[in-house]
């Protein structure tokens, strides 16, 4: 775990959903008998062995504004997660690959922490639960707090008048709660939460202003892959109540745009990555790292 937190390159976290409701890849572990596990752990291994350090399995879907899209429940969240995150760490050869849980319940975490994981993404920032904090201190892991607005169903977000300061200020009180329930704050990772209750100009405001948040000095994730205000771009008119991980959805765009993002982000100080397509991603860091070495030797 200390590879996280020490590291100084850019991180790969890989997406590994096992819902059947998530935006661009829901679905894909669904079976008639029902959700299947060894198929999701088959995916992990496969983004690890195109450059993921880290994975994100995720139980529940966040886009709770989309139709359709509600909480689930905790023993559910569980029965989804618990058995992939077993499954990664004991298929895992090399030991080295970091499964983080993408859950707001404290006890999801403590279920997926006792199965293997290693790494909490909190996209509530530990409001949906005041219990994350002492969970993520009892264990000394790492913890991504992210910023989210709640949205109305249908209804577009409401600009901000700073987005940056706005949501700088509101990850410093989140952090300042972890630390003072004893994470430790090198295990403190922020996120200003693209696309979550922020119009497009917002989102793209906090892309051209991120290395204000990388001044923080906390390690920053970033989490642009497939959203809307990339969609938007790139002439993916899949729209958003269509079937979410719909066979067929072609991401080619998209994906080459969350690439040429996370390069651009990286130059500016992001450390963690998340991504859906690991392997496009890593070729573009590994041009642009490339391209680098090679000035530095002119």
């Amino acid at each position: 775990m200390d590879s996280v937190v020490l590291a100084g390159s850019s991180l790969l976290m890989g997406v590994v959903n096992v819902t059947p409701d998530s935006f661009s890849d829901g679905g894909q572990f669904i079976s008639a008998a029902g959700m299947d596990h060894a198929r999701a752990v088959d995916k992990a291994l496969e983004l690890a062995r195109q450059g993921a350090e880290i994975v994100d399995v995720g139980p529940e879907a966040s886009s709770f504004h989309r139709p359709g899209i509600a909480p689930v429940d905790v023993a559910e969240q569980v029965r989804r997660v618990a058995p992939v995150i077993r499954g990664i760490r004991e298929r895992d050869a090399s030991g080295k690959l970091i499964i983080s849980v993408d859950t707001r319940s404290s006890v999801v975490a403590e279920k997926a922490l006792a199965a293997g994981a290693a790494m909490i993404n909190d996209i509530s920032a530990g409001e949906h639960d005041p219990r994350m904090f002492a969970v993520a201190a009892a264990h000394d892991c790492p913890i991504i707090l992210m910023h989210g607005r709640r949205e109305t169903p249908g209804k577009s977000p409401e600009p901000y008048d700073n987005v940056c300061e706005e949501i700088i200020s509101y990850l410093r009180k989140r952090a300042a709660l972890a630390l003072a329930a004893g994470v430790r704050r090198e295990r403190v990772f922020l996120d200003p939460g693209i696309g979550f209750g922020k119009t497009t100009a917002d989102n793209w405001r906090l892309l051209a202003t991120i290395e204000k948040l990388v001044g923080t000095g906390y390690p920053i994730v970033l989490g642009v892959s497939r959203k809307r205000l990339l969609t938007e771009i790139t002439g993916n008119n899949r729209r958003e109540d269509s079937d979410p991980g719909a066979r067929g959805t072609d991401w080619t765009g998209p994906d080459l745009a969350t690439a040429l993002v996370t390069v651009l982000a990286a130059d500016r100080g992001v450390r963690v990555h998340r991504v859906h397509n690991v392997a496009l991603a890593a070729r573009a860091l590994a041009a642009a790292a490339r391209m680098r070495r090679a000035g530095n030797h002119d």
